[in-house]
């Protein structure tokens, strides 16, 4: 019986096929994985210097302004320009993520001046403190919203803060992003900013626009900065895990010492609003929250390295190289069939 080669084509699309799965496998790159974490952005307090602003704080926008602009001045401002409204650490570091923050009772004094002291320190806006809190229910509003939730994609951050609110002269204004009912009326943003994984070093910004009240439609223009510490045992999306490893001691640790630094420089506008801690008490709070923060952010995990099994690259070489081995085999037998001798 003669025997007949396979054809060319075929062999070709096989080898080709086998090829074309090893390259796939060696060179595919999928998206970063992200990372929900929970933990507490350490807020770095703001400072004005020569004309240029640094470290957390807030500007109002006029209602007929854009992102960008034009800002509202605030006559207690310390700056050069007061349309800078500097923010300091509150008795809890900064803004917590994965649990509230909420308003204490009573949440003002006689005179108005608003008691909120966790996420920072009450702060003079117009002749009356300001102060911020995250609520399970929204004082304006009074819906019910979910604790402030941070994600972090490489090197970038998105939260949900919808539950951020600020009270000011007896009165509640929402500042969350997106809104409680989850809109984003007028100039309203989404929180977003960047994150340095060796560091921890992060940066927060978000707009809100007022609904109702004294500042209708006026804008708040966030910027938060600081070192973001994750709280122990915190896990991301992916089941990656992204703790402290310092048990309580890690995020916990940092909180209960950032205590004593936020009074020794929370102020209100330039005014003073605690008493500060003696100065070797001071000395030791910082040096004990530096070392406990550095420990705690040297584990962070913020990214994944997706890696390919390479006994699978090697399996479909060398299913390749057996393919183009055959390819050649056949090459050198010639293309016709084979006649038996008469």
């Amino acid at each position: 019986m003669p025997m007949k080669h396979r054809s060319w084509p075929a062999v070709a699309a096989v080898a080709m096929s086998i090829f074309g799965v090893a390259a796939a496998t060696a060179g595919a790159s999928p998206a970063l994985a992200s990372n929900r974490l929970t933990g507490t952005l350490y807020l770095s307090p703001g400072g004005c210097s020569h004309g240029s602003v640094s470290g957390t704080y807030i500007q109002m926008i006029l209602p007929s302004g854009s992102t960008s602009g034009p800002y509202m001045s605030n006559s207690d401002s310390s700056c050069s320009n007061q349309a800078y409204t500097l923010l300091s650490p509150g008795s809890e570091g900064g803004l917590r993520f994965g649990s509230y923050q909420p308003l204490p009772s009573p949440a003002f004094d006689s005179a108005g001046n608003a008691t909120a002291h966790e996420i920072s320190a009450p702060a003079q806006y117009e002749g009356t403190g300001f102060a911020t809190s995250t609520n399970p229910v929204d004082p304006q509003t009074h819906a019910k919203v979910p604790a402030p939730s941070l994600t972090i994609h490489g090197s970038k951050v998105s939260a949900d803060v919808r539950s951020f609110s600020v009270s000011w002269n007896k009165q509640y204004f929402n500042q969350g992003s997106p809104k409680p009912d989850g809109s984003d009326p007028g100039i309203t943003r989404p929180a977003t900013g960047t994150y340095d994984a060796a560091s921890g070093a992060m940066t927060l910004n978000w707009t809100s626009e007022v609904v109702g009240g004294p500042f209708d439609k006026f804008t708040g223009s966030w910027h938060l900065v600081g070192r973001f510490v994750p709280t122990s045992g915190s896990t991301s999306s992916g089941g990656g895990h992204a703790g402290s490893g310092g048990g309580s001691s890690g995020a916990a640790g940092v909180a209960a010492t950032a205590t004593a630094a936020a009074t020794a420089t929370a102020n209100a506008g330039g005014k003073h609003v605690s008493a500060a801690p003696t100065t070797n008490a001071r000395a030791s709070s910082q040096q004990a929250a530096a070392t406990a923060t550095q420990a705690a952010v040297s584990t962070v995990v913020s990214k994944h390295t997706w890696r390919v099994s390479w006994w699978l690259i090697a399996l479909a070489l060398a299913l390749a190289v057996a393919g183009f081995g055959g390819l050649a085999a056949l090459g050198r037998a010639g293309p016709t069939d084979s006649v038996p001798k008469s």
